[in-house]
């Protein structure tokens, strides 16, 4: 379970803020465009900058943030020609009470995604928590260094994040921005797309040790 919100602390104009809705939808939409049925999310802006989110495979979920983290980041600057940054929570367990709506749902995953978020620093941007307290102390030191990546990227880097994560190869990349393949190579490793994907590995290497116990 996922509990989102536009970061604290973003000065956007009420003119700009009214945009929040839209940018949030179309991020989701571009993630669930991209990736494989077990890794879309269901979702729900349950106010102008807040939204709630589900993963059919907690497994495969991060990658799915991940791309959601930086959908946003280049969608909002196209957009509103601003720096704009989410931040979320991901609650990893059981839906006990499973609804049509998510925001009338509840369960642990429910609990702990909103309980973190509420706990979540105003410099934060993610957040992972789970029942298990050794898992809990990995993803606490490891988002940690993500929260740094995630604020210093920029629109061009996420973007091209973004298609890398979605599987697409250099080459394929500059054809879809329609720069060059140094150039996207580039922008890789300002992201630090490495980093970010041994993160995702490791997330999903952690939730699958934990399934088989």
């Amino acid at each position: 379970m996922i509990a989102g919100e536009l970061a604290p602390g973003t000065r956007v104009s009420d003119e700009q803020f009214s945009k929040i809705p839209d940018l949030i939808r179309a991020s989701f939409q571009a993630v669930n465009r991209m990736v494989p049925e077990e890794s879309k999310l269901k979702y729900e802006i349950i106010r102008m900058d807040e939204f709630l989110a589900l993963s059919k495979s907690p497994v495969h979920s991060m990658r799915s943030v991940i791309m959601l983290f930086s959908a946003f980041r280049f969608l909002s600057y196209k957009e509103l020609s601003e720096r704009l940054e989410l931040r979320i929570c991901e609650g990893i367990g059981p839906v006990e009470f499973a609804q049509e709506h998510l925001r009338e749902s509840d369960g642990t995953a429910f609990r702990k995604a909103a309980d973190g978020i509420g706990k979540m620093k105003r410099n934060q941007r993610i957040s992972i928590t789970s029942s298990v307290k050794a898992q809990n102390e990995e993803f606490a030191l490891s988002c940690r260094f993500m929260d740094i990546l995630i604020h210093d990227w920029s629109d061009e880097q996420a973007e091209a994040l973004f298609l890398a994560l979605t599987g697409k190869n250099q080459m394929e990349i500059s054809q879809l921005l329609g720069i060059s393949q140094p150039a996207v190579n580039r922008r890789l490793k300002a992201g630090h797309y490495d980093t970010v994907r041994l993160f995702i590995n490791r997330f999903e290497q952690l939730l699958n040790t934990e399934s088989q116990i």
